[in-house]
């Protein structure tokens, strides 16, 4: 299987795809391989995180959620570089609903996410779950 990002794309296309990514992670963290490198880093409102730490993040995101819906409102990619601006949807357990805004700032490699920045914004929902968007660890 092709690295999801190894072609460039037209923007809309580009959308879907991180889109597809990020609801194919969520629903099975044991697709994470497929979309980031090994040695993966990600920095999240300024607290950093490596490969385990964020693996532990997803598991953690996935075990708490009824459901999580991701939509992509904007996304550019130049070279290895790659940014969007996406809205994560969810949903607990108990119910209860929340809406996390977040633009991430990517590097590539060989099609795969090597390392992003990310900075969030609670939408709706209680303020206390910027914490979802953040690792656990």
């Amino acid at each position: 299987m092709p690295a999801p990002f190894a072609a460039p794309c037209e923007s809309e296309e580009l959308k879907r795809r991180i889109a597809g990514m990020l609801q194919a992670v969520f629903a099975d963290p044991g697709r994470i391989p497929e979309f980031f490198t090994e040695d993966y880093e990600q920095v999240t409102d300024g607290e950093p995180s490596d490969r385990a730490r964020f693996e532990a993040h997803v598991r953690h995101v996935a075990a708490s959620v009824r459901s999580l819906e991701v939509t992509v409102l904007d996304a550019v990619r130049q070279g290895a570089a790659i940014a969007d601006r996406h809205v994560v949807a969810v949903t607990h357990a108990d119910g209860h609903a929340a809406a996390i805004e977040v633009y991430l700032f990517g590097t590539l490699r060989n099609g795969r996410l090597a390392r992003v920045n990310e900075v969030t914004r609670v939408l709706s929902g209680d303020a206390a779950l910027r914490a979802l968007a953040r690792s656990v660890g």
